[in-house]
């Protein structure tokens, strides 16, 4: 899984098709509110159920609404500059096993990333500790072959939702970038909407 939106490339993410929204629910978890949608996707004919974190996104930080939606997540860009040279910032939520642990979702998804990018490299980061909340394994994504996201930080958690006990989610937040130094610019930021999920 890795960074899923980012892992197609900024130039082929920008020629998908936008889905049509169906359905707009409101969840409430213990680690952010979601949104869920039913939206009609017509390549797999079928209705695409998903979640969107809603947070207040970092200082300086705007979400796309378009890309949000096509892409199934919280889409951020750098005062909504979306040139390749510039990083980008998404959240992904979804309703999960709850009898699933996150290092197991986390080695599944890391397994199919490195499946998909052979040259990909990662490393375990100093994880996020949050207050009441459930903390984020962070980590550094290296992908040579991808060059405007040549570096991500990936950043998972799992939540249960106490109001609803049947329900789990985990998270992924991903910020890429094609150079290191747009990667540390923007990792205060990105720490930022870690803690605020």
């Amino acid at each position: 899984m890795g960074a899923v939106i980012a892992g197609t490339g900024k130039g082929s993410l920008r020629t998908a098709l936008a889905a049509v929204s169906l359905v707009l629910l409101p969840v409430a978890t213990g680690a952010a509110e979601l949104k869920g949608y039913a939206e009609n996707c017509p390549e797999e004919k079928r209705i695409c159920f998903w979640h969107k974190a809603v947070v207040k996104p970092p200082k300086g930080w705007v979400e796309d609404q378009d890309w949000s939606r096509r892409y199934k997540a919280l889409v951020l860009f750098d005062h909504g500059d979306q040139r390749a040279s510039k990083p980008i910032m998404y959240v992904r939520a979804h309703a999960g096993d709850r009898e699933l642990g996150l290092d197991d979702y986390v080695r599944v998804a890391q397994a199919r990333w490195q499946d998909r990018l052979t040259d990909s490299t990662i490393e375990e980061l100093a994880g996020l500790e949050r207050k009441g909340k459930p903390a984020f394994k962070v980590y550094l994504y290296k992908n040579p072959s991808t060059p405007d996201q040549a570096f991500e930080l990936t950043a998972f958690t799992k939540d249960v939702d106490d109001k609803h006990p049947g329900e789990t989610y985990f998270f992924q937040a991903v910020l890429a970038s094609p150079t290191i130094e747009e990667l540390d610019k923007a990792k205060p930021a990105f720490m930022d909407l870690l803690s605020r999920l």
